[in-house]
């Protein structure tokens, strides 16, 4: 799977919560968990994406919202907070929440030539 998600439009004024962290390879509990947070953030109005990427114990992972509303909504979102909980008791040996409005953006990708497969 590409780290770009080609479906992320993001325009001035949108916001990107960035989310570094550094964890065991595979935590008990922490696949299911994950996409049950990604399909109730789907739900969020303002929820716009995400791109991920993970090296071992490393990842970052960036959330796309259309505005801080939307932000303060996923921020307070019960299921979410259940998860950061345990991510802080029982996951993660540490990580870094960024909150950036975005102010630009380029975007890019090669087209697929099919002859040259």
């Amino acid at each position: 799977m590409a780290v770009i998600d080609d479906r992320v439009q993001l325009e001035a004024g949108h916001y990107a919560s960035i989310f570094i962290s550094e964890r065991p390879l595979d935590p008990p509990g922490y696949v299911e968990t994950m996409e049950a947070m990604m399909v109730e953030a789907e739900q969020i109005q303002g929820y716009l994406g995400f791109e991920s990427l993970r090296e071992g114990r490393d990842g970052i992972f960036i959330s796309y919202w259309q505005d801080l509303t939307s932000v303060d909504a996923w921020a307070s979102h019960l299921g979410h907070r259940r998860a950061k909980a345990r991510g802080v008791g029982e996951w993660y040996d540490a990580f870094r929440v960024v909150l950036c409005r975005v102010e630009r953006t380029r975007w890019f990708r090669r087209a697929v030539n099919p002859r040259s497969k």
